[in-house]
């Protein structure tokens, strides 16, 4: 922006001319990723630029010497997805447009939630398929383009290259960008691998054994037209950056037969064998599919092993119509069950639930969708995504998560879609209430590696992804949505070219009316209620989270506790693990009405601790006994509070109004030294602390310190938390019998002021008589 001569370029590394375009050097671009798009540069400041490049955002202050990189873009491009199935936690795992092959945490017990530093590489270049061991999670093969594939031992961090190569003398492979990888459902040790050609391997990648020939079309793709013409060789990047055409780009076997493989090639090809590649059976046509269309998945059925799903994609050419295919024969046959899916949106991927064959998730250019009666018709799942290329799409069976990547906004999660299952029978009714089945919730106190709360003192360029909501998850479904008579009214005055004025008496309801809200009451097995989550009354599916603690009996507020940088909000005792029931209560204008029977869940207990309590019972009792006082002092704070500010308006009336009796101010005096000492012993020697001197400890004190030291802890309390509880709990009731007597002696004078026609002072409940 100030000096013609000099001109950036933007290119695999980063150039630029000072001589008006003459000649080109490079820039130093040290700690910063290459393949380098757009460059803006500061025209108060030319040696500060920012650069956008395949890896992200880069600036620099001092004309490239040295990168600061935006590390808050969760930006990544991921071509596939996969998942393990390790304890507690599950990992999720993906291949990036150049950003190598990653994993990382599906959640963490940090309050954070998931940051950078919980992903590592598992390979480099641009990733591609990962697969993990079954039984060992430890055990991840990644690849990067054109079979670039290791073996990596997440333990250790050591990877292994287990490429297949031809024999001696053999032909040459031709490896697609996204060559298609997978363990065997049957084996865990058993691995398939494709180019121009199926490779299998039952020593973890160890050795490979060909078991197909070229399975594609074998067209050489330097024959076809590109604008009209065959270009020659020399043309500029004719061949440069692009797949070596005629590949394998789509496998599966099936899981409920070995050895029953599928293949799917980039020119249009499905290939079939039930044998492990004995004998394999062609098929190129398919009903409404252009020829040669790439096969960008194939699913083998995991309930029937006639059923096959294939996902086609020509979007190269132009064409963005959806192509889901389905057949009941092993591939001979195939339909059409692409449905009422967008006519603009190509398809990319397909999952198949594992419990329900009627549930299917597709992938495609704008989202992912579901269908619950296999293919027919199709929902978008968007709240929380957003529009967006899914390329892939991952199942973890054991939580019932659906995992996505994405094309540009990096992984997403669907917790515990197991809902929909329960909305794919033909009996659920929608126009009823319902709470779905609640997965198990995971007891365990979230970690604070940060020292604070969440992102603590790291500021807003700290990146976390958040974690699932702790605690038990109720997924509902409210069969109403209920409006006020206002929402009702201003809804009609929408369609009326007339509004007339309400009537003063609707306007009078309209102003008394309570919004309704649903309660979501949890108990123990004993019927106790333990906590009460409340939600809008809004029709539809929703959730509703209980953080598995028991309702704290702290003094009521009208606004609730926030969460402060170093508090907690004010924790209850923790649920212990066991068994809980939950029912939804509809409120409405004072009418509180039970809509669903109790449903059982359970809370287990997360192993994740050293020293745990022998008797859960017994800490369980002390949590709830540290409540049960908790409530009685806090509750005892503010009856000081009220009674000080009683005793403060009783003085002025004295000092102002001419009926006042001077003797009772005598009596106000002694009230407040009384107070004055119920405070020391509630909260410690003020005076003291104000000088920074040592005090004895207030018994707020002694209890607060046994609660922080037990109420986040599955560990037995310790003798000084069991102490200070005690001396507590034995001062208190010492000093409640003088705060009460205070009252007392309050309520007395205050009778007398009424006796004396004095003035209204706050706590005064004064008889009002006629003359």
């Amino acid at each position: 922006p100030k000096d013609p001569n000099r001109v950036f370029a933007m290119d695999t590394w980063l150039h630029h001319t000072d001589d008006g375009g003459k000649t080109f050097v490079s820039n130093p671009e040290n700690n910063k990723h290459v393949d380098n798009h757009d460059i803006w540069i500061d025209p108060t400041n030319t040696a500060h630029w920012m650069v956008a490049c395949d890896g992200g955002l880069y600036e620099t202050f001092d004309n490239s010497a040295t990168w600061i990189y935006t590390e808050n873009l969760p930006i990544t491009q991921f071509y596939k997805v996969a998942v393990d199935y390790a304890e507690p936690f599950y990992n999720i795992y993906g291949g990036t447009q150049d950003n190598n092959s990653q994993g990382g945490p599906s959640r963490t017990v940090d309050n954070a939630g998931i940051d950078n530093a919980d992903w590592y590489v598992t390979n480099g270049g641009d990733g591609f398929e990962s697969q993990i061991d079954p039984t060992d999670p430890n055990i991840v093969y990644a690849q990067a383009q054109y079979g670039w594939i290791v073996r990596y031992d997440h333990k250790s961090g050591e990877k292994v290259s287990i490429k297949p190569y031809p024999q001696k003398g053999g032909e040459a492979l031709r490896w697609n960008w996204d060559a298609p990888l997978l363990i065997s459902p049957h084996d865990n040790k058993t691995l398939y691998f494709s180019a121009q050609k199926v490779f299998k391997s039952t020593d973890r990648g160890n050795t490979w054994t060909e078991i197909s020939g070229d399975l594609t079309k074998g067209i050489d793709r330097n024959e076809f037209k590109v604008m009209g013409k065959v270009w020659s060789i020399d043309a500029v990047a004719k061949n440069g950056s692009t797949t070596i055409w005629g590949n394998i780009v789509a496998f599966d076997e099936s899981p409920v037969k070995q050895g029953l493989l599928y293949v799917g090639t980039d020119d249009g090809l499905i290939q079939v064998t039930e044998d492990d590649g004995a004998n394999w059976t062609k098929h190129a046509s398919f009903t409404g599919v252009p020829d040669m269309t790439y096969v960008n998945m194939i699913v083998a059925s995991q309930h029937d092993e006639g059923v096959v799903y294939a996902v086609f994609n020509n979007h190269k050419r132009g064409d963005f119509k959806p192509y889901i295919h389905r057949s009941a024969d092993k591939g001979k046959t195939w339909t059409s069950i692409q449905g009422d899916l967008p006519k603009a949106g190509a398809v990319y991927s397909l999952a198949e639930d594992h419990v329900n064959p009627n549930i299917l998730f597709a992938g495609t250019e704008f989202g992912v969708f579901v269908s619950l009666n296999r293919g027919k018709n199709w929902h978008q799942l968007k709240t929380g995504l957003p529009t967006i290329a899914v390329r892939d799409l991952a199942i973890q069976k054991r939580e019932n998560d659906l995992v996505l990547g994405t094309f540009g906004r990096s992984f997403y999660v669907l917790d515990d879609y197991s809902a929909l299952r329960d909305m794919a029978d033909a009996s659920f009714d929608k126009s009823k209430s319902t709470i779905f089945p609640v997965r198990p919730a995971l007891q365990y106190i979230p970690t604070s590696p940060l020292g604070l709360t969440g992102k603590a003192d790291r500021g807003a360029a700290y990146y976390t992804a958040p974690n699932p909501a702790f605690g038990a998850n109720f997924r509902y479904n409210f069969a109403d949505t209920l409006k006020t008579a206002k929402a009702i009214r201003h809804e009609k005055e929408k369609k009326e070219t007339d509004n007339y004025y309400p009537s003063f008496e609707d306007l009078r309801a309209e102003s008394m009316e309570d919004e309704a809200f649903l309660l979501f009451v949890v108990k123990g097995m004993d019927g106790k209620v333990l906590s009460k989550i409340k939600k809008p009354a809004t029709g539809g599916t929703a959730v509703a989270n209980w953080d598995l603690r028991i309702m704290v009996s702290s003094p009521t507020r009208l606004t609730p506790k926030p969460v402060e940088r170093y508090g907690d909000g004010g924790l209850g005792p923790l649920a212990m693990p066991g068994f809980y029931t939950v029912e939804m209560v509809l409120a409405n204008n004072g009418t509180f009405t039970q809509l669903t029977e109790p449903l059982k869940f359970e809370v287990k207990l997360l192993d994740n601790r050293t020293l745990q309590a022998d008797d859960l019972d017994a800490l369980m009792a002390f949590q709830n006994n540290i409540n049960t006082l908790n409530r009685s002092i806090e509750g005892s704070q503010k009856l000081i509070g009220e009674t000080n500010e009683r005793i403060n308006y009783i003085k002025r009336a004295i000092e102002e109004y001419p009926n006042a009796d001077f003797s009772w101010m005598t009596r106000v005096e002694a009230m407040e030294e009384v107070m004055y000492d119920i405070n020391i012993a509630f909260n410690g020697d003020p005076v003291k602390a104000k000088y920074q001197f040592e005090y004895y400890p207030g018994l707020a004190e002694r209890l607060a310190i046994a609660s922080y030291s037990t109420m986040e802890s599955f560990s037995a309390p310790t003798s000084t938390s069991i102490m200070n509880y005690d001396v507590a709990k034995e001062e208190y009731e010492v000093e409640i019998v003088k705060l009460q007597k205070v009252v007392a002696d309050i309520v007395a004078l205050e009778a007398e002021m009424d006796a004396a026609s004095m003035p209204y002072t706050p706590g005064r409940n004064e008889n009002w008589k006629k003359d």
